[in-house]
């Protein structure tokens, strides 16, 4: 099957799919004859796994590194394979707690909007008035 349709039932981007063959992060994509990439259902469960591991916040290279040692298939291999993922577990964990300072944050913001916002807001509304003298 073509790319378009790859990409219909993976679910990535006909780029995004180009730019992971080109890094490495899927296999190289037999073409035919006239050079159309030919898709196959192994390299569509590829895709979709991918595409898995991407929404859940695993990086390009760790998840390029991964896919190397899975497509090695030795099996020696597995504590490595583990720790990638542990690693992006990590900082998958440290972005929540950061999404959710700012979420934290912004909610104050809008629940004492009339004390913490309102006056700042004035503030720059004047200094951006006033001219600077050099």
């Amino acid at each position: 099957m073509n790319i378009k349709k790859a990409a219909e039932l993976s679910g990535i981007k006909t780029d995004n799919i180009r730019y992971y063959e080109r890094i490495g992060l899927i296999p190289k994509i037999t073409r035919t004859e006239s050079g159309i990439r030919n898709f196959t259902e192994a390299n569509i469960r590829t895709l979709k796994f991918v595409k898995h591991m991407r929404d859940a916040g695993v990086q390009v290279e760790p998840l390029t590194r991964y896919m190397a040692l899975v497509n090695e298939g030795n099996p020696e291999t597995k504590e490595e394979r583990i720790e990638i993922l542990k690693n992006q577990v990590e900082q998958l964990r440290t972005e929540i707690i950061e999404k959710q300072s700012a979420l934290d944050y912004l909610t104050f913001k809008i629940e004492n909007y009339d004390e913490v916002m309102l006056p700042n807001e004035i503030n720059l509304n004047q200094s951006s008035k006033e001219t600077i003298k050099i």
